[in-house]
């Protein structure tokens, strides 16, 4: 059977999905009030609604990044249970339709989308010293920069998994079970998994035209998932996505604030360039992994949806 029609098996009543949207929410404002928590019994001087350098540099910035993804946790937990013990389906399912992870898969993923990130970044910043030498500044310290890495490595792995067994698997394949197509299934999903990212200081910069961003990203890793009947290759492009955002290069307004490797200085720009990078990386990667992994022909794949 295809991972996308996976949501057959078990229990499908509509009260399943409605608890189990219920969890969610439940689950992320719980791990929600972890920051509050802390700030009461450790920074009572802070106020939560500042969000200004003098509460990041009170707070740090690692202890911020780990409370925002906290909620992440919970609800990573929260899904599986759910998946196991309300739709009577094993956990497997709820990652791939193979009788086991395919972890090759997501390393590949994961240590190719390094590779070229980290290689067009670092083209970026060499670049950078020819000129003025004043866009990036190199600011490794090693009392903050481990602690980001060790959190990174940890919470980022469980926030990316998580928002892929969120949107590629239990909404993804909950719409297919309901409106039975797969490419309607799909951009449903990818206009959801934008729409999240709504709040992100990036589009409050940038505009709203940084959700197409988004939209496109999630188009990409759910048609990536459907054709490969998993999370494994999805789960490891955005967990490398993510983890360089947060631990190479950083800026003061982007969502992860973090002591990375390189600060950059450069005022935010229109964005376009992300967006135009982004239609040349994604037909690209997808061209990739089908030749890897012998993907069906692309009017099969057309077909299917």
């Amino acid at each position: 059977m295809k991972f996308i029609d996976l949501a057959e098996n078990g229990n499908n009543s509509p009260l399943t999905y409605v608890s189990g949207i219920l969890l969610i929410f439940i689950l992320y404002f719980l791990g929600s009030l972890g920051i509050l928590v802390d700030i009461h019994l450790n920074f009572p001087s802070l106020s939560i609604e500042s969000m200004d350098a003098q509460f990041y540099q009170t707070m740090g910035h690692t202890r911020f990044l780990f409370w925002v993804l906290f909620p992440y946790l919970l609800v990573f937990i929260g899904v599986l249970l759910h998946h196991r013990w309300m739709h009577q389906r094993p956990i497997i399912q709820a990652f791939t339709a193979m009788g086991n992870f395919r972890w090759k898969r997501l390393f590949f993923a994961f240590f190719f989308i390094i590779v070229v990130m980290v290689g067009l970044m670092s083209i970026q910043i060499y670049a950078d010293s020819f000129g003025h030498g004043q866009a990036f500044e190199f600011q490794f310290d090693a009392a903050k920069f481990f602690p980001l890495l060790v959190v990174s490595l940890l919470m980022l792995s469980v926030q990316t998994a998580c928002e892929e067994l969120l949107f590629r698997s239990y909404l993804l394949k909950g719409l297919k079970l309901r409106i039975k197509r797969t490419g309607t299934s799909i951009l449903i999903s990818s206009l959801m998994f934008g729409l999240m990212h709504i709040g992100n200081p990036e589009v409050q910069e940038l505009g709203y035209h940084m959700l197409v961003y988004y939209v496109l990203s999630g188009l990409f890793l759910a048609l990536i998932t459907t054709v490969d009947d998993g999370l494994e290759l999805a789960i490891g492009y955005h967990f490398a996505n993510n983890l360089i955002a947060a631990i190479f290069v950083t800026t003061d307004w982007q969502v992860f604030r973090t002591d990375a490797l390189f600060l950059n200085h450069q005022e935010p720009d229109s964005g376009w360039s992300s967006l135009i990078f982004l239609l040349i990386l994604l037909p690209s990667l997808f061209v990739i992994f089908k030749r890897i992994y012998k993907w069906p022909s692309w009017k099969e794949i057309m077909q299917s949806m």
